[in-house]
Order: structure tokens, then sequence, then C-alpha cells
């Protein structure tokens, strides 16, 4: 008897430390250093079904399918990371080596100079970050707006009114872009093809004309979803369906 609750305890011992996070990490940065890509990815993978998520891990885990040879869910794992965490570099460095080796050439950032310093600029800053800077810039307007009530007369109000209008001006913008990067981490449109290839057709069947022929690893926006097709418009603007199982949602 006792033998039997002894082995039950070391099970049970064996599962806690196998199903603990820092065990799986360790396990899987060890694969990886020793090249052994697919126990990294393997493990990296577990971490993330059981409901661990940060940009890190999804880059981890980018970087090990790019390394197996699966270049549709490399892309789809760093634009994963990107969309968590804009900030983070060597996602967005990987991202674009990985879009190099597509056979459809893709962009990470637009052609229109404009747009893309803009993009550059918002994804610079971190939702975090402007989380705080909204709060200081509330905090002060508040705290400005007390003052002037109690310690100012209606004649002194000049400095402290103009003070105020510029922070209003300075956290329109950050609501504006904190309100569009929530959007897009909540918008799931985006996706990577992860098949080989895939046709797309003017509706949602085979029988219809053929548009376009893409790749693996194409990223594309979905706009309408339809007995297991997807309507989805390319980076170019070219638009067609295509079948939805080829493609994984970011």
């Amino acid at each position: 008897m006792k033998k039997i609750i002894f082995l039950i305890s070391l099970i049970a011992l064996i599962n806690i430390l196998w199903a603990n996070p820092e065990v799986i990490l360790e396990k899987a940065n060890t694969a990886y250093q020793n090249q052994d890509y697919q126990t990294a990815l393997d493990n990296f993978l577990k971490l993330y079904n059981e409901g661990y998520e940060n940009a890190d891990l999804l880059y981890n885990i980018g970087n090990c399918y790019y390394r197996v040879g699966q270049l549709g869910n490399s892309i789809l794992y760093l634009k994963k990371a990107l969309k968590l965490d804009s900030t983070h570099k060597k996602a967005k460095r990987s991202l674009e080596f990985v879009l190099t080796m597509t056979k459809d050439k893709q962009k990470l950032d637009s052609d229109d100079v404009i747009s893309q310093y803009i993009n550059n600029i918002i994804a610079s800053i971190s939702l975090n970050n402007l989380a705080i800077f909204i709060l200081i810039i509330v905090a002060m307007i508040i705290i400005t707006i007390h003052l002037v009530i109690h310690n100012y007369s209606s004649k002194d109000r000049t400095v402290p009114y103009f003070f105020v209008t510029v922070l209003i001006i300075l956290l329109i913008p950050a609501i504006i872009t904190s309100g569009y990067k929530l959007k897009k981490i909540h918008s799931h449109n985006e996706a990577v093809l992860i098949t080989d290839a895939a046709i797309g057709y003017s509706g949602p069947s085979s029988e219809f004309i053929r548009v376009f022929t893409i790749h693996e690893g194409m990223i594309l926006t979905i706009e309408k979803i339809q007995d297991g097709w997807a309507l989805v418009q390319l980076s170019n603007g070219i638009g067609g369906w295509i079948k939805l199982d080829t493609l994984s949602r970011i």
C-alpha cells in the first residue's frame, strides 16, 4: 500500500513539474539552443495552448516555425507578436526577413511615405505607454482646473486655461491612437495563408472564374465568410474567394 501511495505521489509530482511553465520554457529554450527546433516548437506551443500569451513567446513560436520550414505559420505568429506588442523589434526584423522568403514578395511597410511614417510612429508607442500618458494628462488637467477654481481670480486664469488647452490638444491624439491600437488588437479580419498555395475565384466556389493564385505566407484581409469560403483582399487591392481552411487568422 505504501509503495502504491509513493508511486502515485511521484507521478503527481512529475505531472506538476511537467506542467510548470518555467520547466516547459526551460526545455524549449534548451532544445532551441541544441538546434532541436521541433521540440522547442512543441514546448512553446504547449505554453501558448495553456493560455500563456506574450509577444516574446509568440516571437519564439514564429522563429521556430521558420526553422522547421513552415513560412506561413512563422509569419502568422510573428504578426501575432507585433499585434500584441507593436514595439517588438526582434519580431519586426524577423517578419521582414521571412517575408523575403515567400514566393509572393511582400512588404511590411506601405509604399506611401506619409502612411508609412504615421504607421511607424504609431507602432513605436506601446499601448501601456499610451495609457500611462493619458492618465498623466488627465490628472494634470484635473489638478489644473482645481487650482484655477480655488486659487485664481477670473482675471488671472489666462495662463492656466492656455495650459489646459495644450493638455487637451495632446490628449485627443493619444486617445485616438489608443482606440486605433485597441481596435487592431481585437480585430480578427487579418489572416495568413498557411497552405502551399490557394486559388482565388470570383465567387464562393471553384466553379467561378479564377482571379489569382497566392502562395504560403501571403497576408490578406478577410472581408466576408460564406459556406466555407472567405472573400479576401490582397495588399495590392485585388479581391477574390478562397477556401477558409487555407487561412489562419492573426
